[in-house]
């Protein structure tokens, strides 16, 4: 009681202090609108008696925009396409098929190995050099079993089971940032079930992906990029999926990082100009103009802290503003990192937001 009666002194005289150096009440209106440094000064002071305070993130990062192939392991893939191609003797042939595989099938064990991904069934395929294999999965719930001889394709060289497979999620998401540590982060949303539940994620993939082509986004319907993962090109791996995005880390240094970038505290962002950065259909890192509509004052952890409006013209000609696949992109202001592009307007594809990078650091 007596500790709680001091703080309240002590607020009571710093306030009374304030005021008698604050100009006019619309000073103090103007400070708290644009962040000015008595809002800030006010604020820091709210932290400290609330226990909001955080400390400020004193780094540099490789800066992102690129695309990536993220999945998420699961129990089995589902088969979603069969297709023919040109075996060693010059004819046509595909494995599944021949053994019995249908589409929505759900590929369980491949040659005794449990299925997580779509990759290791690839894997396995490519290292079966042509030898029969077992197959299990499930069609309609009840447990089937088949064998399945991989063929040599003629073109690719590797040797191939015919068929496409989708894995409990998957997806195509932007790099946000690498540290130098080589994790990373990316997305700046969670990846989710179709009824919108955050898939738990044990372990999970992050492959090449090239950006095949765009689904423009118009209003009422969210456009798209649409690409191709290089399964054969595992390029690190997913440990975390939660509310502030997909977290991973590189099995190397990728090649695209070498350029670091300082990350900016909430406290320096402001409405007004910025840029993005992004791999759309040409498959090369751009940069492209925004507006920062809103930047709200955050002291703890928490999404859309940005509101965004995309104002460059061969943007908006290319994808119509934000769309599906572009969730992760850097949003850059003043030559620092400031956050990541989230989510899109249905309703006005030109509009989004975004939060903050610091929250996605902090993972």
């Amino acid at each position: 009681m007596r500790k709680s009666l001091l703080i309240l002194a002590v607020m009571f005289i710093f306030l009374q202090l304030t005021v008698a150096f604050l100009p006019s009440e619309r000073a103090v209106q103007a400070a708290s609108v644009y962040g000015g440094e008595i809002g800030d000064f006010l604020d820091d002071i709210g932290d400290l008696f609330s226990g909001n305070s955080v400390a400020k993130i004193d780094e540099e990062v490789y800066l992102g925009g690129y695309p990536l192939g993220i999945t998420i392991d699961g129990d089995g893939v589902t088969v979603i396409g069969l297709n023919e191609f040109i075996g060693e003797d010059g004819k046509l042939c595909c494995p599944a098929l021949e053994a019995g595989i249908e589409l929505n099938d759900v590929i369980v064990e491949l040659d005794g190995r449990k299925i997580y991904g779509s990759a290791k069934l690839s894997e396995i395929a490519t290292q079966s050099e042509g030898r029969k294999l077992n197959v299990k999965f499930l069609r309609d719930g009840i447990i089937k079993e088949s064998a399945i001889v991989p063929q040599k394709d003629l073109t690719a060289g590797l040797y191939r089971l015919g068929l496409w497979t989708r894995d409990s999620s998957s997806g195509i998401g932007t790099l946000t940032y690498v540290r130098k540590n080589l994790n990373f982060g990316s997305l700046g949303h969670p990846i989710c079930d179709p009824k919108g539940t955050i898939i738990s994620c044990k372990n999970g993939g992050v492959f090449g992906c090239t950006i095949d082509g765009i689904e423009k986004g118009q209003k009422g319907a969210a456009g798209e990029l649409k690409g191709s993962f290089c399964f054969d090109k595992r390029i690190g791996n997913i440990y975390s999926n939660n509310k502030y995005g997909a977290f991973g880390s590189f099995n190397s240094v990728p090649k695209f990082c070498g350029e670091l970038i300082s990350v900016a505290d909430i406290s320096e962002v402001r409405p007004g100009k910025a840029k993005i950065y992004c791999t759309l259909d040409d498959n090369e890192r751009k940069s492209y103009d925004i507006e920062i509509v809103k930047a709200v004052s955050q002291s703890s952890r928490d999404d859309k802290g940005l509101v965004l409006h995309v104002t460059d013209k061969a943007l908006l000609e290319k994808t119509g503003g934000i769309v599906q696949g572009m969730s992760g992109s850097p949003i850059v202001q003043n030559g620092k990192l400031v956050g990541a592009v989230t989510h899109v307007f249905v309703n006005d594809p030109t509009r989004g937001y975004g939060m903050y990078a610091k929250w996605m650091l902090t993972n």
